[in-house]
C-alpha cells in the first residue's frame, strides 16, 4: 500500500506537522489491518525510492515462510509468495476502509 499526502510534496521536510501526524495515524492503521488479516511474519513500512517525484509512504507485508535468500523488501520476486486474488483483494481494501470511517 502507498500512504500519501493530498498536498504535492517532496518528501518528509517539506511536510505539516499535521500532515506528518496524519500520515503516521494512517501507517499506524493500515499495518493493523494488514497484520490481523494477513497475519504476516512482519508488517513494514518505508520511506523509499525516487521514481516517484512526490511523498509517498510504503507499507507492506512479509509473510511467514520467505526464505532467507529473499530480500525484506522483495517478497514479490519470490515465486511461491501467497497471492490475494481480485475478489479478495476488493474484500482487503474494504476493511481496511473500515478503520478510516468517522468514529474510527
Amino acid at each position: 500500500m502507498f500512504v500519501e499526502t493530498r498536498r504535492h510534496v517532496s518528501g518528509l521536510p517539506s511536510l505539516s506537522e499535521p500532515e506528518a501526524l496524519a500520515i503516521a495515524r494512517a501507517v499506524w492503521r493500515v499495518s493493523r489491518v494488514l497484520d490481523s488479516e494477513l497475519t504476516p511474519e512482519f508488517v513494514f513500512s518505508a520511506i523509499a525510492g525516487r521514481s516517484v517525484p512526490h511523498f509517498h509512504q510504503h507499507v507492506f507485508v512479509r509473510p511467514f515462510g520467505a526464505p532467507s535468500s529473499v530480500s525484506w523488501n522483495d517478497v514479490d520476486s519470490w515465486d511461491e509468495a501467497p497471492r490475494l486474488d481480485e475478489a479478495e483483494l476488493a474484500l482487503l481494501c474494504r476493511r481496511i476502509s473500515l478503520g478510516f470511517e468517522p468514529g474510527q
